[in-house]
């Protein structure tokens, strides 16, 4: 007897199935097992035995033997599903049907309450389900859970229903949410006590309906509605000299009569009166204003004064209760218990320059006290207590100290705390009672600051302010100045008047003094000179403030039209059709701000074309001023030949030169530079070296690109870039701030030195409060740095892009991979010149050499092992990946080899950026996944091999493509591009595609630009090098010389 196959199954409460093949003297028996603690509680089997023998037959017994043996081998033995795990099945599957019966019998059931009326201060509600008939809930806390876990339930014979909220009427919804709330476990009966803390809630929830309220046994109709009824009091005299007051009930809207609730129910806020045909909800103020009153009466509906105590009950309770009710006076008037009213006095002295005492007198009629020594006033007398308790309050407020005598209070050695008083203190006083003032006491006064004068003119390149303050001396100001930085709200002059600090005008003097830095000297003689560049910050400060007199004389009045004019700078000829609508407007930003002597930060996002809009500045200069001296462009090494690219192909007449090579190379370059407006760009790493040499020059422009190269100010990139001298300075950058505030003070520094002060007091005054999330200086910051920043973001410029954007990012080959470079293709060539005949047998051999060469571009560690050098492709990616991520960007990043694709990954850790790979050798599922991942995940890099990502991909997430290395097939590489350029992608796309200049890739890219295309020779989608000629090989290896590339997008 032989098993066959066996297949287990897990079922509920232990259960295990079972089923098996067994082979029997070459007959096969299916047999299935029901399997419990061991045993086999039943079981089927298709031999003869099966149905007709009472046991188990041997085909059975032996796939259960079998069973039991895999059991005992198993290095864990089999899961089972635990009873909790079937709760939670069964209770989604009812609320998954009940979800779908809902859809069936939504809004069909009514939920009904009723109130039960249990004596005067409880009442409860009961519930009924309706639809076609009506039926009580017997048990609430039953019909709660059915509702919470969507269960089937029937009521009667004739109504059964899923108890889900769909269920139910709209108006009903609200009411079921409220007795889930509020029905606990213990809500076994079918009536629910309202709490007061319920009562507001639920009485909401049915004001305006119609009720039916039970009590006593006996059922009525009740009408809710939302009123705050009037009282009907009776006053008349009692006994010898006393009174009684009577409660007669509610009013009647029409006959006048009073008539008694059934039954008062309070909440937290509001009142529930019961009547015999309306319950009314009563507003908050109702309760507070009666509910005292109301409780005391309930039950008695009398109450009696004595004589003594008339005039404190009818002004603590009769009196306030009057907008509220309708007051009888029978044989009396109450006006004439009206006591005597409180009565104060408040006298103050200043016997000292620190000092002011206070003596408070109060008084009833003809009797007086001090509040501060005396304590056993007479019984007899009706006191005002609340506005003693006014009195005493606002004395403690002002006061900590009291005479010897005890009659008076006293202020001493508190500055502050007289200020107060006489700016506030007195006038609180004044509204309780008499104020009386000595005459030393009117010497001690608030003053408002004085209304500066400002002047403003243009001198020289520079700006003259004047200040005049009316009168107050340099140490007054500065005390002053010091008062706003401590947020003080007065200053105290010398004579002990105090100067009341606001939002004024000597304010706005004061933020000019802290933001400027005006000295002693200047502050002395009110005339300070500044730089032009904070002509547009003093305009929008004065401007705001308005609240002091402010000249400006015609040559500030131009400066500050020429800045802020929207004015229209014609564009260069030869660029005004490449330029989009939003680089033209940046052009006309640099122009404004040259044309004033002043710099500035074009922070434009990652791929809306920066280096464009520069070549357009140096282009109009250049056209205009035939002597201007030369500009320096220093970027980062991996973009020194685009800029070159770029200036080639969009303003050729630009004369460039490259500032590379060899130390001595370099050296000579500098010193045989001709006259003229020389265009000279370097990297950051070159320009260290040489910045003794450019030093001794002066130039036209400075532009450095990517700015954050000089973020950290101690470095020796920052320091040497700063020690140029050049007419006018920009920074290029998408993220003038990365991580700290300093940053943007460093590359400040560049652009205007002083602009933002010294590095120190940037520190503290801009970069610790605004890292504690202070407002203020933050506002203060971006007015003063607003003008000189311009950012514009893809959405902003939207409609004026193309949905894609490609762009070629070319780099050089240096160094070590250079050489390697040089020496494979020079020994490629040679062979291809030795086989004019055709490649014959070495066509694969030959096709090698050229795989080699294309990965000495990509990196030369694809062919070389035991390379160790740079890689200026790596570093160029690397760079684009990281501006892209720092700009919030989604990045596909493919390459035709998987290994270059281990050596980004690795670049990638080292710099840790996030990142997910996919390549030939990924499953379909975790294909699946990870695609899953980067739509939904953080991830912001997705590295993807050729093979893998040609196809099948949606990838809409990404907004930035970099292809690392050309394809051969130009469709190809455009369809990998599609993985994020297609139907879904809703926002612009930009394309980069790395070139390694003067190589075989960028005579790759020449071929394919100038259409004739590698595909027309060999290429359809399963082509490639495999069927190259020997005369395009050799067209790849040549030298490009004056070839350009065709059509290179100017971003």
């Amino acid at each position: 007897m032989k098993i066959l196959e066996m297949h287990t199954d897990q079922f509920w409460k232990g259960e295990v199935g079972i089923r098996g093949l067994v082979e029997e003297d070459d007959h096969t028996w299916r047999v299935n097992l029901q399997v419990k603690d061991g045993r086999i509680r039943d079981y089927s089997c298709t031999c003869p035995e099966g149905n007709s023998y009472k046991g188990v037959c041997a085909h059975g017994k032996a796939l259960f033997a079998y069973y039991e043996d895999s059991v005992r081998n198993q290095k864990q033995p089999p899961s089972q599903t635990s009873q909790e795990v079937w709760t939670m099945i069964r209770q989604y599957t009812n609320r998954q049907v009940s979800g779908l019966m809902a859809g069936e019998e939504q809004g069909q059931v009514k939920l009904v309450p009723e109130l039960v009326l249990s004596g005067r201060e409880t009442i409860k509600v009961s519930w009924q389900v309706e639809r076609e008939k009506a039926f009580k809930i017997r048990d609430l806390a039953a019909f709660c859970d059915n509702v919470r876990q969507g269960r089937y339930g029937e009521y009667g014979k004739t109504m059964g229903f899923y108890h889900s909220p769909m269920c139910f009427e709209e108006k009903s919804r609200e009411l079921l949410a409220f007795l889930l709330e509020s029905a606990d476990e213990k809500s076994a009966s079918g009536e629910l006590v309202l709490e007061p803390r319920m009562r507001d809630r639920f009485f909401a929830l049915v004001r305006g309906r119609t009720l039916k309220v039970w009590s006593w046994g006996q059922g009525r109709l009740l009408q809710v509605k939302e009123e705050d009824p009037r009282l009907k009091i009776l006053v008349k005299p009692s006994g010898r000299d006393g009174i009684e007051v009577f409660f007669e009930g509610f009013l009647e809207e029409q006959e006048g009569k009073g008539i008694l609730a059934q039954g008062m129910y309070p909440g937290e806020e509001g009142l529930y009166l019961v009547f015999e045909d309306r319950l009314l909800c009563c507003s908050p103020h109702f309760r507070s204003l009666t509910g005292p009153f109301l409780k005391a009466l309930a039950v008695s509906r009398k109450v009696t004064a004595a004589k003594r105590d008339i005039p404190l009950f009818y002004t603590r309770v009769l009196k306030p209760l009057k907008p509220a009710a309708d007051i009888v006076q029978q044989d009396l008037d109450l006006e004439d218990y009206e006591p005597e009213p409180l009565q104060a006095v408040f006298r103050f002295d200043s016997p000292g320059k620190n000092q002011v005492v206070m003596e408070p007198v109060l008084s009833y009629g003809s009797f007086q006290f001090h509040p501060v020594e005396d304590e056993n006033l007479p019984r007899a007398l009706c006191r005002d207590v609340p506005g003693e308790f006014r009195i005493s309050r606002l004395i403690s407020r002002y006061f900590r100290y009291k005479s010897p005598d005890g009659l008076r209070v006293v202020l001493q050695d508190d500055e502050e705390g007289l200020y107060r008083l006489l700016q506030d203190g007195i006038t609180e006083f004044s509204s309780l009672g008499q104020v009386e003032v000595s005459e030393r006491m009117k010497e001690l006064r608030v003053l408002s600051p004085p209304v500066p004068s400002v002047h403003l003119g243009l001198q020289d390149g520079w700006l003259d302010l004047k200040v005049d303050t009316e009168g107050l001396s340099v140490p007054e100001l500065e005390g002053i100045f010091a008062a706003y930085q401590s947020k003080k709200k007065y200053y105290r002059l010398k004579n002990g008047e105090f100067l009341s600090l606001g939002e004024d005008g000597l304010k706005v003097v004061s933020q000019l003094a802290q933001d400027l830095g005006f000295t002693k000297k200047e502050l002395r003689q009110g005339e300070i000179h500044l730089p032009a560049y904070r002509a547009l910050y003093l305009d929008q400060m004065l401007r705001e403030s308005g609240k002091l007199h402010c000249f400006r004389e015609r040559d500030f009045k131009e400066l500050i039209l020429n800045l802020k004019e929207e004015r229209e700078w014609k564009v260069p000829s030869s660029l005004a059709s490449v330029l989009r609508e939003y680089q033209k407007e940046g052009f006309g930003w640099l122009k404004t701000l040259d044309q004033n002597g002043l710099g500035g930060i074009l922070a434009d996002d990652m791929g809306l074309g920066k280096t464009i809009q520069v070549i357009a500045l140096l282009t109009d200069t250049y056209s205009r001023e035939k002597q201007a001296a030369h500009t320096l462009i220093i970027c980062p090494a991996s973009l020194v030949y685009n800029w070159e690219q770029e200036i080639q192909r969009f303003a050729p007449e630009l004369k460039t030169k490259l500032i590379l090579g060899s130390g001595t190379g370099r050296k000579e370059l500098l010193e045989d530079l001709p006259e003229g407006g020389w265009v000279l760009i370097t990297s950051y790493e070159l320009f260290r070296r040489d910045a003794v040499q450019y030093g001794r020059m002066k130039f036209r422009y400075q532009i450095i690109d990517e700015a954050q190269y000089i973020k950290n100010a101690a470095t020796q990139n920052a320091r040497t870039v700063k020690s140029i001298h050049a007419r006018t300075r920009f920074a290029l950058t998408g993220t003038p701030v990365e991580n700290r505030l300093s940053e943007l003070w460093s590359i400040f520094d560049f652009l205007m030195p002083g602009f933002l002060f010294t590095f120190r007091r940037f520190h503290q005054d801009y970069e610790i409060p605004i890292g504690r999330g202070e407002p203020e200086p933050l506002k203060r910051l971006r007015r003063m740095t607003g003008p000189f920043i311009l950012r514009r973001v893809k959405e902003d410029v939207l409609r004026e892009l193309p949905p894609k954007i490609e762009e070629v990012v070319y780099t050089g080959l240096e160094g070590e991979q250079k050489k390697l470079y040089t020496a494979w293709a020079v020994r490629l060539k040679k062979r291809l010149k030795e086989k004019e005949g055709g490649l014959g047998e070495e066509r694969f051999s030959i096709l090698a050499d050229l795989l080699h060469l294309r990965q000495i571009c990509c990196d030369p560690r694809l062919s070389f092992e035991e390379y160790r050098g740079p890689s200026a492709k790596l570093e160029t990616c690397i760079h684009l990946v990281r501006q892209g991520v720092e700009g919030g960007h989604r990045i596909l990043l493919f390459s035709q080899f998987t290994s270059m694709l281990e050596l980004i990954e690795n670049r990638l850790c080292q710099e840790e950026i996030p990142y997910l790979k996919l390549t030939g050798e990924t499953s379909k599922e975790e294909r699946s996944r990870l695609v899953r991942r980067f739509s939904e995940g953080t991830e912001p890099v997705f590295l993807i091999s050729l093979k893998a990502g040609g196809t099948g991909l949606n990838l809409t997430a990404a907004d930035v493509v970099i292809h690392y290395d050309p394809w051969w097939n130009a469709a190809a590489q455009n369809q990998a591009t599609d993985r994020t350029h297609r139907i879904g992608q809703e926002r612009q796309v930009t394309v980069y595609q790395l070139i390694a200049k003067d190589t075989v890739e960028e005579n790759m890219l020449f071929l394919q630009q100038s259409k004739e295309k590698l595909a027309g020779e060999l290429i359809s989608a399963g082509g490639g090098e495999q069927m190259l000629s020997r005369d395009t090989l050799l067209r790849l290896l040549e030298e490009r010389g004056e070839h350009q590339p065709g059509n290179v997008s100017p971003l």
